[in-house]
């Protein structure tokens, strides 16, 4: 859909002016010829824009987007189709594309004139960006006649949406162990068993097969039950991305760092991880849940990675700097799942929240890497010359007396790296079996 307006072009503005003074001098200094000059001259633009009126010159927009999901790094290019669908040519063509909010101004481009039916399409790349949800467009087409009389101005107002994922790099061939309360042993989990039926059962509902109904334990309950088919376990992994606002810093001068934005934002290095490790584990064939937002105090499912990634492309730091409100959602997925958290600069709160979560003891395996968030604005040595305890060592003691496996990383450190660190000792991903430290 688009909106259509008309306007004179300079050439005609200045035809029309001087048509106009013509036939004022010519009445005044009465000279008809020049009158006659004057008039002429004045109707040329008026007939012009008559004419183009009546065309109906019709020029449709066809816009699409490559790739649909980048990673932060990756240039993105969109593709604009354009196709005269009137009889008549048009005059040459100005396409404005506006460009997406975090970038000023529009992409322009002119063209020559387009015969009747013909189609043409241009394309412009965006420079890199961040990671987030984009739009480009609407385009504005401007079109003259063949005289260059007439300015038609279509205003489109279709967009292309594309998101900017962040990236997900190639992590070792290494898989967490399997809790032991989980059931490593089996293939298969069954909400429950009844003697040598192999099927768990549940009370009758309508419209189920008649042929299910367990009559033996219909008889013991007293009520009509149905057998329920055994569900194939799949081992289940959780991935806590610390966003609080508090935890994370920024280099002060990005573009020293490179264009990576890993290298001069601590948030951008843990989104990323957390991508890794969750695509990673779907990969795996695992099921994965997202734990990130303190104000909704629940655990995402994802078993697309690229709906994962979608996902994390979006997330942003939170006000909240308090990890309380997610305290029941952690324990839970400390029971049940191999726990991965990816945190910033821990506090005494949050440290004493992630202690209490995972007690020492407990089968389930908790992993973190922990961000010496001062490295990424140059506060601290890396190769460890000069420089006190930092406090990312001294609460990864902490994490490691309440049972948790840690990983200290500093700004320059690959994901890969980290966690080939983090699970240095686990067997290859070759075992698909249980796993044990």
């Amino acid at each position: 859909m688009a909106k259509r307006r008309i306007g004179f072009t300079t050439r005609a503005s200045c035809l029309l002016a001087a048509g106009v003074t013509a036939v004022l001098c010519g009445v005044l200094l009465g000279e008809t010829d020049l009158v006659r000059a004057g008039v002429l001259a004045a109707a040329i633009p008026l007939a012009a824009a008559v004419v183009v009126h009546r065309s109906r010159v019709r020029v449709a927009n066809r816009r699409s987007v490559e790739p649909v999901q980048a990673v932060a790094g990756q240039s993105v290019t969109v593709h604009l189709t354009i196709t005269n669908r009137s009889v008549l040519p048009t005059g040459a063509l100005m396409l404005e594309d506006q460009l997406p909010e975090r970038l000023s101004g529009r992409a322009r481009f002119v063209l020559d004139s387009l015969s009747s039916h013909e189609v043409r399409t241009v394309s412009y790349r965006l420079p890199t960006l961040g990671r987030g949800r984009y739009r480009a467009g609407p385009l504005r087409i401007r079109l003259s006649d063949p005289f260059r009389m007439i300015d038609l101005t279509r205003s489109f107002t279709a967009t292309s949406e594309f998101v900017v994922a962040p990236v997900v790099d190639l992590l070792p061939p290494v898989d967490p162990p399997r809790s032991d309360d989980l059931g490593d042993s089996g293939g298969s989990h069954s909400i429950g068993t009844h003697g040598a039926d192999d099927a768990s059962t549940r009370e009758y509902r309508t419209g189920d097969d008649l042929r299910k109904i367990h009559w033996r334990s219909s008889a013991r309950t007293g009520a009509l039950m149905v057998r329920q088919e055994e569900r194939p376990w799949r081992a289940q992994t959780t991935v806590l991305l610390d966003l609080r606002a508090i935890a994370h810093t920024a280099a002060a001068d990005p573009e020293r760092n490179g264009p990576d934005p890993r290298q001069s934002s601590s948030l951008e290095w843990a989104v990323s991880a957390a991508a890794s490790i969750g695509v990673r584990a779907i990969r795996s064939g695992r099921d994965v849940g997202l734990i990130a937002d303190p104000s909704r105090a629940e655990r995402m499912r994802f078993g697309d990675p690229t709906h994962l990634a979608a996902h994390l492309a979006t997330v942003r730091e939170g006000a909240n700097n308090d990890l309380t409100p997610l305290a029941p959602v952690i324990r839970s997925a400390a029971r049940d799942s191999a726990l991965f958290a990816v945190l910033g600069k821990l506090h005494a709160p949050a440290l004493r929240l992630l202690a209490d979560s995972h007690p020492r003891g407990r089968s389930s395996p908790a992993f973190a890497l922990l961000l010496d968030t001062p490295t990424w604005a140059g506060g601290h040595d890396r190769n460890g010359t000069g420089r006190d305890e930092s406090t990312a060592e001294a609460s990864a003691a902490v994490l490691r007396n309440a049972g948790w496996r840690v990983a200290v990383v500093h700004q320059g450190m690959s994901t890969a790296d980290a966690w080939q660190l983090l699970l240095a000792g686990f067997a290859p991903t070759t075992v698909l079996g249980a796993v044990r430290r």
